[in-house]
């Protein structure tokens, strides 16, 4: 069954130090973000206790703002936080039609 939410949802493993940074450097994206037509929600959270674990989510109203954001260049800030740890983060992309991973990325940015 297909469904209407449309999100973005990176996850990272990395020491805590790193985990740290990771967290800060996306809470001020995120504040940028929320200001940005389209985005209905965009959350940070983590978990230093147990593995030091950073979750980001962003939910956008359609895939179309979801695209929009993929291929902009605000969103070559939050690619390079991908590569800031020696483990890549878990990307998943929640789309109408199903579940996508860095293919989706992939497509997006290759289209524009």
């Amino acid at each position: 069954m297909a469904t209407t939410t449309v999100r973005m949802t990176v996850e990272w493993f990395a020491p805590a130090g790193q985990a740290r940074s990771i967290a800060l450097a996306l809470h001020s994206l995120s504040a940028d973000l929320r200001q940005t037509p389209g985005c209905l929600r965009c959350s940070v959270s983590t978990d230093l206790t147990t593995r030091a674990a950073v979750r980001y989510v962003e939910e956008w109203a359609s895939e179309a703002d979801l695209r929009t954001r993929v291929a902009s260049t605000a969103f070559l800030r939050l690619a390079a936080l991908f590569e800031a740890t020696d483990r890549a983060p878990h990307l998943e992309f929640t789309l109408p039609a199903g579940l996508r991973g860095v293919d989706f990325l992939e497509d997006v940015r290759s289209s524009h």
